[in-house]
């Protein structure tokens, strides 16, 4: 990695850690606590249980984030599931007495043991949540402390997810922090929240009326404390400010009022205002958080679809895996970011974030670009009917809500993904809590099947893959005008919808009625077959406005140890960008094309099938121009005007044997490419 882009990363790590944990309070201090942590599978708990016993040095010291399945994760044995262990010693010196230590962890796969000293003081089970620890009492001060912490994404009964079209990785994979505190401060143990809750009660273009809801915490008492609550706007102007003496409960609550406020408005205009929370006493500042937030409202019509401030908005959707070719789980600021330039330099608007709560950093960027958010937790595919996994299922939604709150971007809590039978009282449960914990968001849920849970939450999504995995492109009308008709007061969506890709397969011409094409799962994925499923899907999507928003599966490839098909073992290659995002497909410029009028796009369309043995074949080329000329070897082939989904086809174009340059000129730029036509004779 180049020196400047280190210093970049350590820069968004950095203000990251402001956003989250508020460090320029007087009494509050973060600490990266990722570099240089010893590594090794298994655990380390023998040498914790018998202290006389010399603990032997490891010779794997990684930092974080990691994952012990970067080196596997892709392997056609299977990636390896069960425990790993990380220990570091710190320093925590005398002139900490008198304060408070928290860890912090942002993500850690699937469950947590962590031990302080080799005494196990918290546990944790769901890999997608963050979670604190205190460790005031633990610690020993002026001396060496090791912290250990032993994870385990071993399958696991009682823990969500049971399984799933995705891998479950193990280990520290995101940022861990040490906080230092005052004796009283605003918790980071409510759910791993800030401690900071701010309720949107009611917002329009004349006012927002907002209740804020602080969590704090004391070893003694909150004798001479006060908060104070503030909101300024994107200029660092004051516009509510409110200060209390009241704490009950361990809690503080204000009501305040924007007046005339700047709606938070998606994509067209992502404007935040940032609150500013300090705890006191007697006068002296004792903690702080600041975080930002949006003002706006929201809701779905059956009929209409997806409103926002009270304007139509229709959800031009990507889902995403926190998945990297090389990487696995353990992404850093600069991969996030590098997918949110993509996903936005495509003009989507939307982002489900698939099938689990995601990196803090997603949700802060997610506000600032303006993106609307569909978050949900890991319920996937199968249900355990027992008390201990309903309640890890209840922990994870409610830890999820509570650390996401603010988030303006989060529109939909997801409650289920394809889970068939059985659950229905579970659904019910899940969805009523996030009722009460959030009364101002949507329940949502993605399905496959038809069930009765599909009526339960306030939305629903259907992943449906016409043309793919069965039927026609054109049974996607069929089914949903179906649907509609008999549930016109279902609040519908295309929770998932997509094609296999594989940018080294290719066809001259594609025919959907070729039985050649048929078999999705076997090894040949074409690209020019995923091309021709979005020219389909994106025409019939736009042409139906009560379908609220529509989420392409997926944005980027990512590994699935079940998949045994297309060109590479092990991956999902439905994504418009290939796993090691150093390739966008074809069907990526076709969204782009229609979706980010903003930029200019002109795209030739199989541009890597350059070794040919067909002498005739289709073009096909997307342009936000109104028209194109195509040349092959200088000569004109011919004009044509761009259709209404930014699309031009030339059909049965005759190539030369041999070299043949292509060039596609329009007002708008010109995309080169040269096919090499090798016929056997």
């Amino acid at each position: 990695m180049k020196k400047e882009m280190i210093v970049k990363t350590s820069m968004l790590l950095s203000l990251l850690a402001l956003l989250l944990t508020g460090t320029r309070a007087e009494g509050r201090e973060v600490t990266s606590m990722n570099s240089q942590w010893q590594f090794k599978k298994g655990t380390w708990m023998a040498w914790g249980v018998y202290p006389d016993l010399k603990i032997p040095s490891c010779d794997t010291i990684v930092n974080l984030p990691h994952t012990w399945n970067a080196e596997d994760f892709m392997s056609d044995a299977g990636y390896y599931r069960g425990e790993g262990s990380y220990k570091k010693d710190i320093d925590i010196p005398e002139t900490l007495k008198g304060k408070r230590l928290f860890l912090r962890f942002e993500g850690a796969g699937q469950t947590a043991e962590v031990f302080v000293n080799w005494k196990r003081v918290a546990g944790h089970q769901g890999a997608y949540t963050a979670f604190a620890v205190e460790i005031t009492d633990d610690v020993r001060y002026g001396e060496k402390n090791t912290i250990t912490v032993t994870c385990d994404n071993a399958h696991r009964f009682d823990v969500a997810p049971q399984r799933g079209d995705f891998n479950v990785y193990g280990g520290l994979y995101r940022d861990v922090w040490l906080l230092t505190t005052e004796d009283v401060c605003i918790t980071p143990l409510y759910y791993g929240s800030s401690g900071v809750l701010i309720r949107q009660t009611a917002v329009s273009e004349q006012r927002a009326e907002i209740t804020a809801e602080i969590h704090l915490s004391s070893k003694t008492d909150y004798k001479g404390c006060t908060v104070e609550f503030t909101v300024l706007d994107a200029n660092g102007n004051t516009v509510a400010r409110k200060e209390t003496p009241y704490i009950h409960n361990d809690q503080a609550v204000m009501n305040l009022a924007v007046e005339k406020p700047h709606l938070w408005n998606a994509t067209e205009d992502p404007y935040l205002y940032r609150t500013v929370t300090v705890l006191k006493r007697n006068g002296q500042e004792m903690d702080r958080i600041e975080e930002c937030i949006g003002f706006r409202t929201f809701y779905v019509d059956a009929n209409k679809g997806f409103f926002l401030n009270g304007q139509h908005l229709k959800l031009h959707g990507v889902s995403r895996h926190q998945d990297w070719a090389g990487i696995a789980s353990a992404l850093i600021a600069e991969h996030h970011l590098t997918d949110l330039d993509m996903i936005q330099d495509m003009g989507a608007n939307a982002i489900r974030m698939a099938h689990y709560p995601q990196a803090q950093l997603m949700m802060d960027e997610s506000d600032r670009r303006g993106f609307v958010v569909w978050e949900e937790i890991p319920f996937v595919n199968y249900y355990i009917n027992s008390p201990e996994f309903d309640k890890n299922l209840e922990t994870q939604l409610r830890e999820m809500i509570i650390q996401h709150y603010n988030h303006p971007s989060i529109c939909f809590w997801g409650i289920y993904n394809e889970v068939n039978e059985g659950h229905d009282a579970t659904v019910a449960h899940l969805s009523e809590l996030a009722h009460q914990l959030d009364p101002y968001r949507l329940t949502t849920a993605a399905t496959c099947f038809k069930i009765d849970a599909n009526f339960i939450t306030d939305l629903i999504g259907w992943n449906k893959y016409c043309g793919w995995y069965s039927g026609r492109f054109k049974t996607f009308e069929r089914y949903f005008d179906n649907w509609h008709a008999q549930h016109p007061e279902a609040k519908t969506c295309i929770s998932e919808y997509g094609a296999g890709g594989c940018i080294n397969h290719h066809v001259a011409q594609f025919d959907e009625e070729d039985k050649r094409f048929w078999g999705t799962k076997g090894r040949f994925h074409s690209e020019e077959k995923q091309t021709a499923f979005h020219i389909a899907h994106i025409r019939m999507i736009d042409q139906r406005d009560w379908l609220w928003g529509a989420f392409i599966w997926n944005m980027f490839d990512f590994a699935s140890s079940n998949r045994k098909e297309g060109e590479i073992n092990n991956l999902n290659d439905k994504g418009l960008v290939t796993h090691d995002r150093k390739n966008k497909k074809d069907a990526y410029y076709l969204y782009r094309a229609n979706w980010n009028r903003k930029e200019k796009t002109v795209h030739l369309c199989s541009k890597r099938y350059v070794h040919r043995k067909e002498n005739v074949t289709d073009v096909k080329a997307f342009t936000t121009a109104p028209s194109a000329k195509l040349y092959i070897n200088g000569k004109l082939v011919g004009a044509s005007k761009a259709d209404d989904y930014r699309t031009i086809t030339w059909k049965d174009v005759r190539l030369a044997d041999g070299k043949n340059l292509v060039v596609l000129k329009t007002a708008h730029g010109e995309d080169t490419c040269e096919w090499i036509v090798e016929n056997e004779k």
